[in-house]
């Protein structure tokens, strides 16, 4: 079975993806970490994202590997090297949205998203896994939070990787961002009609969690 969650940058949605499948017993697969490679391999290569031939030629040989051993965290490997960490820099954050409104890319990650998901429990989180992805996924949950907690969080997802950034500079660039990512003719993000919207502005990541089993736990 597959439980989506959906919800732009800063609410709180890989966290609780996370503890949420360690609840259930479930595997857990964050989709924007799968972007932010594709970004961080085509920015490597020099690639212009603009060139769509290219953009394919390179998608024709990623070598992108997703690693569930670890019970902590989800290793991505880019030619069997962990680029897990190197992909949260704010040089891939700023451009992870404009690669992944790219139609080639879309589809191939969608492809390895279904393909990796299709024989298990997973608690699949991203921006459209819920409407374009796995839409008939019986359990779907679209968090939300405003701004100023979401600029915060962020920041502090910098810090642990050791890069600092003025946070109404992230406040604008997660506005920016929404209104990028929604408005994109592919795959925008939004939430499905019949998804359960949760406001993580005051929760604690223990409280979202426990919002969302509670569902479950009800159905």
């Amino acid at each position: 079975m597959v439980i989506t969650i959906d919800g732009p940058a800063g609410v709180g949605k890989t966290t609780t993806a996370k503890r949420l499948a360690s609840k259930l017993g479930y595997q857990y697969l964050d989709t924007g970490a799968m972007y932010r490679a594709v970004t961080y391999f085509l920015r490597k290569n020099f690639i212009d994202i603009s060139s769509e031939v290219h953009v394919k030629k390179m998608l024709d040989i990623l070598n992108l590997e997703l690693d569930f051993t670890s019970d902590d965290e989800i290793k991505v490997l880019l030619d069997n090297v962990d680029i897990s960490t190197l992909i949260r820099s704010k040089e891939i954050t700023s451009a992870v949205s404009e690669v992944s409104a790219i139609k080639a890319v879309r589809e191939k990650m969608v492809k390895i998203q279904k393909d990796t998901a299709k024989n298990g429990n997973f608690i699949v989180e991203g921006r459209d896994i819920g409407t374009v992805v796995f839409p008939d996924a019986k359990y779907k949950f679209f968090l939300t939070a405003d701004y100023d907690v979401r600029a915060q969080r962020r920041l502090e997802d910098f810090k642990r990787v050791n890069e600092e950034l003025n946070v109404n500079k992230i406040k604008q660039d997660l506005t920016d961002r929404d209104q990028y990512d929604s408005s994109r003719k592919l795959s925008p993000l939004k939430q499905a009609k019949d998804a359960i919207v949760i406001d993580t502005s005051t929760c604690t990541i223990d409280d979202q969690v426990n919002q969302i089993f509670k569902h479950i736990e009800r159905n």
